[in-house]
């Protein structure tokens, strides 16, 4: 864990740090117990006279009290003999639902028709594999072509300037 130093805390007290920075330190600071310490030391008396000037004496009480107030909500416990019964009817619905498709012949259908998409998406691969293969040869053929041109073309100046 990086620690900031106390220059650091001194220009993220004063704000002088781009947004980004002064995030990453105050996210730092919620973890941190020793940054926690040096940043504390940060605040003056004057600081504080002027906090307890703008925040009232029984502000902490005020906090307490309106947390204590506020109501928690209670989660409602199903009866369990609900849940017995819609569990059931789920799976009385699932187990239907598999009999009707049984016995309409959707899964033997589904049996007999995988190996026919299996053969169907292997003709279509090799059919991709062999055009791949063949624009590869196509390009490789082309350079090999380029490259024997301007090695002809050298050779016939050469031979010119030899002359």
């Amino acid at each position: 864990m990086k620690h900031y130093d106390y220059v650091e805390w001194l220009l993220y007290k004063t704000r002088s740090l781009p947004k980004e920075k002064l995030d990453k330190m105050e996210d730092h600071l919620y973890n941190c117990n020793l940054c926690m310490d040096i940043f504390l030391s940060l605040i003056s008396g004057k600081e504080l006279e002027l906090a307890g000037k703008i925040a009232p004496e029984d502000f902490a009480s005020d906090i307490i009290e309106k947390i204590s107030k506020n109501k928690t909500k209670e989660i409602a416990v199903k009866d369990d003999k609900k849940a017995f019964i819609y569990q059931f009817m789920y799976y009385v619905a699932a187990a239907s639902v598999t009999i009707l498709l049984t016995m309409g012949g959707f899964y033997s259908n589904l049996v007999d028709s995988v190996p026919r998409i299996k053969e169907s998406i292997q003709v279509v691969e090799e059919d991709k594999a062999n055009h791949i293969a063949k624009f590869s040869d196509r390009i490789i053929n082309s350079t090999s072509n380029l490259l024997l041109g301007i090695e002809n073309m050298n050779q016939f100046k050469e031979d010119n300037n030899e002359r």
